[in-house]
């Protein structure tokens, strides 16, 4: 059937082979008929073997391929990604995920032209040694237990480099950091993903701070459940040009969080500063209260979207600062605020529009006539009362009860009086 179809459609540009029985006389048949392939995908196609790709590299058709997806096809070895460099010169993302038998010279990949490289090797003793070309644009190393900082002192010589994602890579640390912010890689990226790195440290934030305030490039940093870090990492933040910053499960305190913020703002005519945030996640952050959201509704004026589920100590003053100070707020995530009311639902109703997105899961204080009321007004909406889940970890065996008000609950100055008046349904 897979024969038939490629000698019928010799102009194919796109073929998902996905999940097939197909074997290497399918791949020469492609090497022989589809001479404007584009994106090809094997993945999980465990019958064909290295000498499959053989054919791609010594026959006519498929040298124009740019994307190829080989997920969990544990057959192939060095031979293979080999016949893949030589075969594919003009290839611009490989997908390599659930590669679980690779060894540490099976990525050999060298191209001429922009490349994204998606290597996402889960449960694995395995190491990337990454040979790419300069033009080398997008790299996505996620899930790789083998990838070590040597292998960043390699990416670090890529002097296109614009997004780099080395997420749940254990054995990184700081010095690999350290390779990438003095390397060439670092003139160009504009984002960077060092989730879950449970090796990293306040030192590789410092690092990645003062290399890019220089430079004024990046814009995306994922620095979520880095369980390493400490107040100090953030503070090292002020004076940066992000405009995505996630910090999900990190350690911060709101009296590390305000400074780090005024900071920005003195620096605004240095480079482009925190209020050209957009995107901020602050999620399970529990140590954190009203005051922080205070700092990034009235200091990121910008501000698109806002995450911070599982931060069980904020109110709805919280939701009052947000919606008097991010004119532009699209979409918010309260999921497991449990101390937010339907108060909140009156505040939020004043932004909508731009607001078209809110997720309430788990908001036991909001009743779900009070939220109903808001779903017509948005594009997205998402409540239930439901307990929150065992992982956000809450001390299941205490209620929440609502505290009593202290300063930073009573009315603000920065409002008038209509808006602290209290609202009801």
């Amino acid at each position: 059937m897979v024969q038939r179809i490629l000698e019928g459609c010799p102009c194919l540009l796109y073929l998902n082979l996905s999940c097939t029985l197909l074997t290497n006389k399918t791949l020469q048949e492609l090497s022989r008929n589809c001479l404007s392939l584009q994106y090809l995908s094997l993945a999980y196609c465990d019958r064909f073997t290295d000498e499959g790709f053989l054919y791609l590299a010594t026959g006519k058709g498929c040298h124009n391929l740019i994307h190829l997806n080989l997920s969990g096809c544990t057959q192939l070895t060095v031979a293979g990604f080999r016949y893949i460099s030589a075969g594919c010169p003009a290839l611009e993302e490989i997908v390599i995920n659930d590669m679980l038998t690779l060894s540490d010279s099976c990525v050999l990949v060298s191209v001429n032209h922009d490349v994204t490289a998606c290597l996402s090797w889960p449960k694995s003793l395995l190491r990337c040694v990454l040979t790419c070309s300069q033009g080398l644009r997008r790299l996505h190393a996620a899930e790789c237990p083998g990838m070590t900082d040597a292998s960043l002192k390699s990416v670090a010589s890529l002097q296109h480099l614009r997004y780099l994602n080395i997420s749940y890579c254990n054995r990184v640390t700081d010095v690999g950091v350290q390779y990438l912010t003095k390397g060439c890689s670092a003139n160009e990226l504009q984002e960077l993903n060092v989730s879950h790195c449970s090796h990293i440290t306040d030192i590789s934030v410092m690092r990645i701070a003062q290399r890019y305030t220089q430079l004024c490039k990046l814009l995306h940093l994922n620095l979520s459940y880095c369980e390493r870090l400490t107040d100090s990492a953030v503070e090292w933040l002020g004076g940066s040009s992000l405009c995505s910053l996630d910090l999900s499960s990190c350690n911060i305190q709101d009296q590390v969080l305000l400074p780090c913020l005024l900071l920005f703002s003195r620096i605004q005519k240095l480079c482009k500063n925190v209020t050209d945030l957009e995107h901020v996640d602050i999620s399970h952050c529990v140590a954190l209260s009203d005051a922080a959201v205070r700092a990034f509704s009235f200091y990121c004026r910008g501000l698109v979207a806002l995450r911070m589920v599982g931060c069980f100590k904020m109110t709805d003053m919280a939701v009052q600062y947000l919606t008097s100070g991010s004119q532009y707020l699209r979409e918010l995530d309260v999921s497991g605020c449990v101390l937010l009311t339907d108060l909140t639902l009156w505040y939020l109703e004043r932004i909508c529009p731009p607001l078209s997105s809110i997720t309430m899961a788990c908001c036991s204080g909001i009743s779900r006539a009070a939220a109903s009321k808001l779903q017509p007004r948005v594009t997205y909406w998402e409540h239930s009362s439901d307990t929150p889940p065992y992982w956000f970890g809450y001390n299941m065996g205490h209620l929440v009860t609502k505290p009593t008000p202290t300063t930073s609950q009573m009315v603000d100055p920065l409002f008038s009086s209509e808006d602290t008046a209290s609202k009801s349904f």
